[in-house]
């Protein structure tokens, strides 16, 4: 990467800074005349007499003569704004392009980081180089050349035709540029300095903010808010501290500008008057100098600023390389080789003789470790966090880069062999594997997606792909599209999507994770239209639950079942009302109540002003509790339908509501109290009692919203023998609400639908279905051992010669004899600090203090292990 901030513009963008150089040029001539124009029109249309003149060919009298010049003069304005227009369109586009191949390269770069240097720098310090501080960088290069040579093109121009008129007021006119080309640099020197260090400050502020998220657990349990507001809040005043160095030297800046660039006009209106009236100089000529003058200051103001841009931005670009372009960086060629494919390997034998692996400070995290792993060998690196133990398994799997010694892999040095190669063969598992904020599916087959596999139907032949693939072209971007299937089903040995669903619904079992699947799927959303067979399963699977329901009394005492001429005491007033959810599976039922179409309808049915008053009365009664809570007001979100927020609007509300018999309420007070009422569950909130005439009016309401609603795509409607998108593959099975009057009732209804979804053969199509589960943002919606495991099947997926993981077996011995029993007559090599997964393979490697103390069965390195393990905790003991 260029070192240089110009060398880089010039590297990329040589061609467009030539172009953008030539539409400068361009321009000036079309200037010098929009200065020279004014003069004639003042002296010779204005102020001349001998008429007609000669204009282009024409006789023309005074006034036609004045008018012809000025349109000449309006062209050439427009002409110049046309020049300037595509100039600015154009070096806007080449700075853009230029800031997207920098970005680019730096987050490539970052792939390319080995994993040492990710014990140094934090993504708190590495997002913000990435996306703020080269914004800057990006708007600058499109100004780099254009700018100084348009600016000074200009600013030339202006000099030029000033001295044209008169030569000592041109040395006026530049006489205070060499002061200020000498003082301003000088004070922007000390910018420069103090912007450096304003920006180490805040990537030190960022960091902070990206540990207090990741720590935010410990944070609170440990009641350290304080001291980590302290510490942002001294960071917070050193970063004032140099914005007021910066702004006191940036405004003396502008301050000396400003005064020095008042002067020269003293000298125009004196000297330049004293010429015209001893009839030196035109009156037009004074008068297009201090027009040109007072353009003149534009072009240099924007030359100190171009000036004060670059000072600023080549600190940003050669702070944002020095810490990318590092000389530690995994080569390009192993990220992206040309001939992977042609490389074989003779055998899947790891090597790894006496090596040693730097901790990162003065020490070793290993020290002299030889280690063997055939085609086959089943091998434990057993010892507790900190013995050497994953630093070992990441030597193993090519991941840690050696200090000392040699390592080989299928008789190659890893830094000689692409990571392609290496993950052909080899997968690993850490013990905490980063899940991606996706979908379980989506996850898992993340290790297919090595490179594109689209077919001939797939290739992309339209317009806007041929304009993204030239853009990328352009920028030095990937010209590989996203948007092609990735996933390589040759690699995990199936032929099709279904195939492979089949292969990870196997492997999910392996792990033991079916179980959570099946749950998973049970709360997923579907899409109906996508899975016709599926969805009339449901179908079948709720008409069958309907039944047994009918049939079995302890049932029909657990659910209580939708149906289109009954009341729902276990669901909302805005359900029963409704009949019906909206089609957004974020958005609540309540939400319905604002929109203009559903109050129409719930008008139109004669239930508006009921569902106002139960509205009301709620509001009272949350007023009433939660009003005066005081520093109890945490009660409101648990218990209240009405935040804290809202309670003083509330207030208002009913204030209103109390005097609606003067005048009537607004719509957006209609919709308040209603949205409170379709809150409530009859059959847990008592706040109202719902008599049977209003159940019977409710009911009787569904008939006109779902007229109103049939042909909205907002709202999914109920019916019987419909499938819901909104509602989750359970609660279409369900089709009703468990009993909120019947304690364990959700523990039995599961109990209820296994048995049914067994008998219908419907649990692996549910399983399937779990396997679009979002996860949330790093797995945060799972367990941390479902995360591992589904690290597991992620490595297992592609059929790995190798396989290494850390910690995941460990306390789950039916787990590890499983994945032995499956990886029988591949590498298995162990992370483990648990005995007894470490029993059950062949070879233990026992590991302390970042060396190999023994090796071979666990029978024989038992006492070892035991003792080492005893010696560890008394050194942590005291």
């Amino acid at each position: 990467m260029e070192r240089s901030l110009f060398g880089f513009i010039w590297r990329y963008s040589k061609r467009q800074q030539i172009v953008i150089l030539a539409m400068t040029v361009i321009s000036f001539p079309i200037l010098y005349m929009t200065l020279e124009l004014p003069k004639w029109i003042v002296n010779d249309a204005i102020s001349g007499k001998d008429f007609p003149k000669n204009f282009f060919g024409f006789e023309m009298a005074q006034i036609p003569y004045l008018i012809g010049l000025c349109f000449v003069f309006l062209g050439l304005v427009v002409l110049n704004n046309v020049v300037k227009y595509f100039l600015n369109i154009y070096k806007g586009v080449s700075g853009e392009r230029m800031l997207r191949r920098l970005r680019y390269m730096l987050y490539n770069y970052v792939l390319r980081f080995p994993l040492s240097r990710f014990r140094k720098v934090s993504g708190g310090e590495i997002i913000p180089m990435i996306t703020a501080e080269v914004e800057d960088v990006g708007v600058f290069i499109g100004e780099a050349i254009a700018t100084p040579a348009f600016q000074g093109g200009t600013l030339l121009v202006y000099i030029v035709f000033i001295f044209a008129q008169d030569p000592f007021l041109g040395a006026a006119a530049i006489s205070l540029y060499p002061l200020q080309a000498y003082v301003i640099p000088k004070l922007q020197r000390r910018v420069i300095l103090l912007t450096r260090e304003r920006i180490k400050n805040i990537r030190a502020i960022s960091e902070r903010i990206a540990e207090t998220v990741s720590a935010a657990p410990d944070i609170h349990a440990n009641d350290t808010a304080r001291y980590h507001l302290a510490d942002l809040s001294d960071r917070l005043f050193v970063n004032y501290r140099l914005r007021l160095a910066i702004f006191r030297r940036k405004f003396m800046i502008k301050f000396l500008n400003n005064f020095l660039n008042q002067l020269p006009p003293f000298f125009f209106y004196s000297v330049g008057g004293v010429l015209v009236i001893r009839g030196d100089m035109s009156f037009g000529a004074l008068v297009a100098v201090l027009a040109a003058y007072k353009d003149l200051a534009n072009p240099w103001k924007e030359l100190l600023n171009w000036y004060q841009n670059l000072a600023n931005v080549t600190v940003k670009y050669q702070t944002v390389v020095e810490n990318f372009d590092v000389e530690d960086a995994i080569a390009h060629e192993k990220l992206h080789p040309e001939d992977a494919d042609s490389i074989t390997l003779p055998d899947t034998e790891i090597k790894l003789s006496g090596i040693s692996v730097s901790s990162g400070g003065s020490g070793f995290a290993l020290s002299d470790v030889t280690l063997n792993a055939k085609h086959g060998d089943h091998i434990a690196v057993y010892g507790r966090d900190g013995s050497g133990r994953t630093e070992l398994l990441l030597a193993a799997a090519g991941l840690l880069q050696v200090t000392a010694g040699r390592a080989t892999f299928g008789g190659q040095r890893y830094e000689e062999l692409p990571h392609t190669v290496i993950s052909r063969h080899l997968s690993f598992v850490g013990s905490d594997p980063f899940i991606f904020n996706d979908t379980i599916r989506g996850n898992v087959v993340y290790a297919l997606k090595t490179k594109p596999c689209p077919t001939e139907e797939d290739a992309a032949d339209d317009d806007m792909a041929k304009i993204r693939k030239a853009e990328a072209s352009l920028t030095g971007n990937s010209l590989l599209d996203v948007s092609d299937p990735w996933e390589d089903y040759e690699r995990a040995g199936v032929e099709d999507p279904a195939k492979l669903d089949d292969r990870l619904l196997h492997l999910f079992q392996l792990v033991g994770l079916e179980g959570d699947l099946y749950k998973l799927g049970l709360a997923a959303h579907l899409d109906s239209d996508l899975q016709p067979a599926f969805i009339d399963k449901i179908i079948a699977a709720r008409t069958e639950v309907a039944r047994r329901g009918a049939e079995d009394k302890n049932w029909a005492g657990l659910v209580e079942l939708w149906a289109s001429g009954e009341f729902n005491n276990s669901a909302t007033i805005g359900e029963n009302t409704l009949f019906a959810v909206p089609s957004d599976p974020t958005k609540k039922v309540w939400d319905a109540a604002a929109d203009p179409v559903v109050l129409k309808a719930l008008r139109e049915a004669g239930i508006a002003d009921m569902l106002v008053e139960m509205g009301a009365t709620v509001a009272a009664t949350m007023i009433e509790l939660f009003s005066d809570t005081g520093a109890d007001a945490s009660l409101i979100g648990d218990h209240s339908f009405i935040t804290t927020d809202e309670l003083p609007l509330f207030e208002q509300r009913l204030r209103r509501h109390r005097q609606s018999a003067q005048k009537p309420l607004s719509n957006e007070d209609v919709a308040a109290f209603i949205g409170l009422a379709f809150r409530l569950v009859p059959g847990r909130h008592r706040i109202v009692t719902l008599t049977p005439e209003q159940e019977k009016q409710l009911i009787a309401a569904r008939g006109p919203v779902h007229a109103a609603l049939k042909d909205n795509e907002g709202y999914a409607l109920f019916a019987e023998d419909t499938y819901i998108a909104p509602l989750s593959i359970e609660e279409n099975i369900l089709f009703g609400k468990p009993r909120v009057d019947r304690r364990g009732a959700s523990d039995r209804i599961d109990a209820f639908l296994r048995d049914t979804v067994n008998e219908l053969g419907l649990r692996e199509a549910i399983a399937r279905a779990g396997l679009n589960f979002e996860v949330g943002v790093a797995g945060g919606r799972l367990s941390a051992s479902q995360r591992r495991r589904i690290g597991l099947v992620r490595a297992l997926v592609k059929r790995p010669d190798i396989l290494i993981f850390d910690s995941v077996a460990d306390g789950d011995r039916a787990l590890m004899s499983r994945i032995v029993e499956a990886g029988n007559g591949h590498t298995l090599i162990v992370g483990t600090a648990d005995p007894q997964v470490a029993k059950l393979l062949e070879t233990v490697a026992v590991m302390r203090d970042g060396r190999l103390v023994a090796t071979g069965g666990w029978d024989s390195v038992q006492q070892i292990a035991i003792d080492g393990a005893s010696v560890e905790l008394e050194k942590e003991a005291s």
